[in-house]
């Protein structure tokens, strides 16, 4: 079977999407057994992929952040139970918190919360990254001042996982921006995977919109950049996914593993969910959305990107990406 032989049927499962979003610039990469292609819908048009469209990817950031953990597991220069005690002199040594729990969204982290919110709001002095209700220090507040076992059995946690990728960085005595780098970007060839926007790729950065179609200012992270302040393209993420559908790096297979169980048919690795054989990631800013999802037993894979925030109750990049794995099923 020859990919683009699926251009069609990959247009229908888009077009409800498309169609409503008159400047919506739509990347699908896919990979099957092998095989590689990408697209790019406008509007009703179909376009090759002649630039790279450089996309805020959201919380996909996160699975990267988890991939350098699971590398430095490897290595012996992290340990998936470290406490956060380890890394920070101001909490306990014995803290229950984990390196895992920051992975696995178990470290009990409060979600966003109202009245957090209003004092945020009177509290403008204190910088907090946008989609994070606690600053750095902050969080090192709160794990000093809670220091009994997490009841939570799962919270999503941007926080959270800021602060894995922090404490990586530190680790590497580095800054996050450069361990994606060195750790990632470079390895695996991803040139237009960045954080800070290069001078020499800003045009290819696509505009970003609102669910309503209002133009967004480029996202901007400090403190938890590793929880969602990645851009990147689909060529690159596929290159990314490859290395995870082969099992060739261990590191990254690590994160693959089952550390705590949601429901019957949702367990959450490292960073990952796990949908019956589906590992994936989605994510979402104020003017992007994105999904990334493979299947190993069938080494299939698809990541789509678009440059629209998107509604969790309609037509959405995830459901974009997991209708096209489910094509590749039946081919």
């Amino acid at each position: 079977m020859d990919l683009h032989d699926l251009k069609k049927d990959i247009f229908k499962i888009a077009f409800p999407y498309i169609k409503t979003r008159p400047n919506v610039a739509l990347s699908i990469g896919i990979i099957y057994q092998g095989q590689e292609a990408t697209f790019t819908f406008s509007g009703s048009d179909f376009m090759l992929e002649e630039k790279p469209y450089i996309y805020e990817v959201g919380s996909i950031s996160k699975v990267l952040t988890t991939s350098i953990l699971g590398e430095m597991i490897q290595e012996g220069k992290v340990h998936v139970e470290d406490s956060l005690g380890k890394y920070f002199s101001a909490i306990p040594d014995n803290h229950p918190v984990t390196l895992k729990r920051l992975a696995n969204h178990t470290s009990g982290l409060p979600g966003i919360g109202v009245l957090k919110n209003i004092y945020n709001v009177f509290d403008a002095q204190t910088p907090r990254d946008p989609f994070c209700q606690y600053s750095l220090n902050e969080t090192i507040h709160y794990f000093k001042t809670h220091t009994d076992e997490p009841k939570v059995k799962f919270r999503y946690s941007n926080v959270g996982m800021g602060l894995l990728g922090y404490i990586l960085a530190n680790t590497l005595h580095t800054d996050y921006e450069t361990a994606i780098k060195q750790r990632l970007t470079d390895p695996l060839d991803m040139p237009n995977t960045f954080i800070s926007i290069p001078s020499d790729q800003a045009e290819a950065v696509l505009q970003g919109y609102t669910i309503l179609g209002h133009k967004k200012p480029p996202l901007q992270m400090n403190d938890f950049m590793a929880a969602g302040a990645v851009r990147s393209t689909v060529n690159d993420l596929l290159k990314f996914m490859k290395v995870h559908l082969s099992d060739e790096n261990l590191g990254y297979t690590f994160t693959h593993q089952a550390t705590n169980t949601m429901s019957k048919d949702l367990s959450i690795g490292l960073g990952w969910f796990l949908e019956d054989n589906i590992i994936w990631h989605n994510g979402s800013t104020k003017g992007f959305s994105s999904y990334l999802g493979f299947d190993k037993t069938r080494q299939t894979g698809v990541v789509v990107l678009s440059n629209y925030r998107s509604s969790i109750l309609a037509t959405n990049p995830g459901q974009i990406g997991k209708d096209i794995l489910q094509l590749l099923q039946v081919k």
